[in-house]
């Protein structure tokens, strides 16, 4: 039953969107840096070739697919973030003195991007390097207590499921963490 809202006829047109996208964005990124002078056309004609061949990868439209979602969405949630803090009275310099001083703000958001742009590529050339890394039929068990879970099945989300909570795993991201934030705190300085 067709409803007003049913979108799933635009997962059709995905590839349109990311040409668009990387179109839109290389020709944007050029014409600010102006790398050929003021040549709008070669601009145009180097952002088309470069979309074509990016459309034309299954691999990295995955990755583009994956990544621009939730890029957009840490990109709402820090407006939203900031839209709350100007609403309690905080002044735009003073937000401005904040991104540009403390170091820390746009460190978190470096890292987010990173975290997304690993989930991005772990999901658009995840599977393609499990299956063009398999050995010849040997499995490689991981032993938690009693239980064996295999972490070379034949699905690349399995093995990152196994290999991410698997105990060990969890109880070094833990010290990891401790670390961090210890030489976080021993470090500050009081401004």
């Amino acid at each position: 039953m067709a409803t007003f809202l049913d979108i799933s006829i635009i997962q059709n047109f995905s590839s349109v969107f990311t040409f668009i996208l990387v179109f839109v964005i290389l020709y944007g990124l050029m014409e600010t840096v102006k790398l050929f002078g003021d040549k709008r056309g070669s601009h145009a004609m180097i952002a088309v070739i470069v979309a074509l061949l990016v459309s034309m990868s299954s691999g990295v439209t995955s990755v583009i697919q994956t990544f621009t979602p939730w890029f957009t969405m840490l990109i709402i949630v820090i407006f939203f973030i900031l839209f709350a803090v100007r609403m309690f009275g905080v002044s735009t310099e003073t937000i401005t003195g904040a991104f540009m001083k403390k170091d820390a703000i746009l460190t978190w958001i470096l890292i987010l991007t990173a975290v997304i742009l690993l989930f991005s590529l772990g999901s658009g050339f995840g599977q393609k390097a499990l299956e063009q890394g398999q050995t010849n039929g040997t499995t490689v068990s991981v032993s938690t207590g009693n239980v064996t879970e295999p972490t070379n099945t034949n699905d690349f989300s399995q093995n990152l499921y196994n290999t991410l909570y698997h105990p060990k795993v969890l109880g070094l991201i833990l010290i990891m963490l401790v670390v961090v934030l210890a030489m976080l705190f021993l470090t500050a300085v009081d401004d």
